[in-house]
């Protein structure tokens, strides 16, 4: 089970069998490089014992915080870990700040207790019946130890067509489930019976009564601090320097609290319209760093089959291709690089954002007008068009119509491609939504669509992207955006000041203004993304639709043969200004096939 995730830890591993309990490590060694860091770890008697992926960045302060009597064998966070765990339970990740996924085995209570970050930034997958309980940093380990089956969970595929990847709790294997970030869970070995948990998630706490010029100081100084705490590694250490916003600030602050020159990696494209180098460049020239940049071209698609491996299920955002690359970059001269993800998120920095703005006048229309007249509209008009699906939006109602604007589910790639016998409901397909419905209730619209990004968009995509990239070339990103401090002031700033229509994050945008200038501070958002419909276009051929059409998908009933023909005839028929650019939906299919081949048809 453990070799299986080698590529997260090279450098070490170790494996403990307690009894009924068996736990088993790979070390990426980051903090403290002596044999004295080996996982799996315990007190000093034994009696409890850990397994932990990522850092605590705090965790210098809580150990001198601990109680006395403590005896440490180690510099490092684990050893940490255990002993907040004696003194504290499980009411230690209350003050834990960093990416984390561990579990615990306490003997002498006899449970097994797990814990995942807030934000969801390090995985931690799991398989429980009455029988036996499975876990692991990825799918891998679980499938390897025999206990657990490659059902496939029909949920969770038609989960996977709506949005391009599967959200928690579900996997693409039915026995196979994922822990929710922010969460903890119990496990009693004399009961066997579990316990989940949620400990932590931002409120909105507007305060009013201070300028976005107040709010930007105090942002700064917690982002500043942020960096600081991440910067802590006794191996080398750089950032990801796309050239955003983001990026630009966590690279600002890491390269002033860094002795020396920063390593700054940045990759480009060989197609402009998609390229921040320029602006990437300029920074890193300004903050003197030892700056890294490659160029991506096409053929940079020939490493998708290899990267479908490391992420264990179907995974469609195709800017894991970048990622992967620009991680592969960074791994040739550091171990550990800090990244600008959580900025979009905790800032309003996506375009669905300003949708969300523009849309609130329809919220002042009754539910009843807004179904019926966009109900019609879709009806009348050919699904496969920009009208339809704009259509189809419009008439939900105000939350789910904001929660689409990220992904609409029942685009028809799913009603093409996907198997009849497979395919379930489109139009009753809003689980997702309705399990953050309490969490949304009663917020700002910018606000709601904000929080649905961070409890169920950053997560799901955005941070297993990252993680699984970077981690298969065995990186360690850090991401000091996505800290608790941070977070709750984020929701703290007034919405009126925290979004402003056609500026996406202001607050950030003004922080470098002051850094970097306003033309740098105001260029428009380019995305750190493949120039996908160019790519995907030129792709379409008759050889890329053969090979799908006689894959194992086909053959063994999941996917359509006549959708996957209309999918390739719309795309030589083209997009333009009227259909629904489809480029997207065959990277979503390919990426299944390729999925399939390798993990299925084996």
């Amino acid at each position: 089970m453990a070799t299986t995730i080698q590529h997260r830890g090279p450098d070490d591993d170790g494996v403990e069998i307690l009894g009924q309990v068996g736990l088993a490590h790979r070390r990426l060694s980051i903090i403290d490089l002596s044999d004295a860091g080996r996982q799996p770890m315990s007190n000093e008697d034994g009696t409890v014992w850990i397994v932990y992926n990522g850092e605590v960045y705090n965790f210098l302060e809580l150990r001198k915080a601990l109680r006395e009597g403590h005896t440490f064998r180690s510099h490092t966070d684990t050893e940490v870990l255990i002993h907040l765990y004696e003194d504290e339970g499980t009411r230690m990740v209350e003050q834990l700040d960093g990416m984390f996924a561990f579990v615990i085995v306490d003997l002498k209570q006899r449970q097994v207790f797990l814990a995942r970050d807030p934000f969801g930034i390090k995985p931690l997958f799991y398989s429980f019946d009455n029988e036996r309980f499975v876990f692991g940093s990825e799918i891998k380990p679980l499938l390897a130890s025999q206990e657990v089956t490659k059902e496939i969970d029909h949920d969770a595929l038609n989960d996977y067509f709506d949005f391009q990847w599967i959200p928690a709790p579900r996997s693409i294997f039915r026995q196979v489930r994922k822990l929710p970030p922010a969460h903890i869970m119990h496990l009693d070995l004399t009961s066997w019976k579990m316990r989940l948990h949620r400990y932590w998630q931002p409120l909105h706490q507007p305060e009013d009564g201070r300028t976005l010029e107040d709010w930007s100081e105090e942002v700064e100084h917690t982002l500043k601090e942020s960096v600081r705490r991440q910067l802590i590694s006794d191996v080398p250490l750089g950032t990801f320097l796309s050239g955003g916003i983001d990026s630009t600030l966590v690279t600002h602050h890491a390269a002033l609290q860094t002795k020396g020159k920063l390593k700054t990696f940045t990759i480009d494209f060989r197609e402009q319209e998609s390229s921040e180098a320029e602006s990437a460049r300029l920074v890193a020239q300004k903050l003197s760093t030892d700056a890294v940049f490659r160029t991506l071209s096409h053929d940079s698609l020939n490493y998708l089959p290899d990267l479908v491996e490391y992420y264990d299920e179907p995974f469609a955002d195709s800017s894991m291709l970048p990622t992967s690359a620009v991680s592969r970059v960074a791994r040739e001269e550091v171990t550990v690089v800090l990244s600008g993800d959580g900025g979009d998120e905790l800032f309003t920095g996506y375009r669905h954002h300003d949708l969300a703005g523009r849309l609130r006048l329809l919220d002042r229309l009754p539910n009843l007008l807004t179904w019926g007249l966009f109900g019609a509209l879709a009806t009348l008009t050919p699904r496969d068009t920009r009208m339809h699906e704009w259509s189809q939006r419009f008439g939900l109602p105000p939350l789910y119509r904001r929660a689409s604007l990220l992904r609409l589910p029942g685009r028809p790639v799913r009603r093409d491609i996907v198997a009849p016998e497979i395919r379930d409901d489109i139009e009753a397909r809003s689980w997702h939504i309705e399990a953050h419905a309490n969490d949304l209730k009663g917020l700002p619209p910018i606000t709601q669509v904000q929080l649905y990004d961070l409890l169920f968009y950053l997560p799901n995509d955005m941070l297993v992207k990252v993680d699984r990239a970077s981690m298969a070339c065995s990186l360690e990103v850090r991401v000091p955006l996505l800290n608790r401090h941070l977070a709750e002031l984020a929701f703290r700033i007034p919405e009126s000041i925290r979004f402003q229509q056609d500026t996406q994050k202001p607050i950030l945008r003004h922080l470098v203004a002051q850094h970097f200038g306003q033309e740098h501070a105001y260029r428009a958002k380019q995305g750190f993304s493949i120039p996908q419909k160019r790519w995907f276009t030129e792709a379409a051929s008759n050889e890329m639709e053969a090979n799908i059409l006689n894959g194992a998908a086909v053959h063994d009933g999941y996917l359509s043969a006549a959708g996957i023909r209309r999918l390739f005839a719309n795309l030589r028929r083209g997009g333009g200004r009227v259909f629904v650019d489809r480029s997207e939906e065959l990277f979503t299919l390919f990426v299944f096939h390729t999925w399939w081949n390798r993990y299925m048809n084996t």
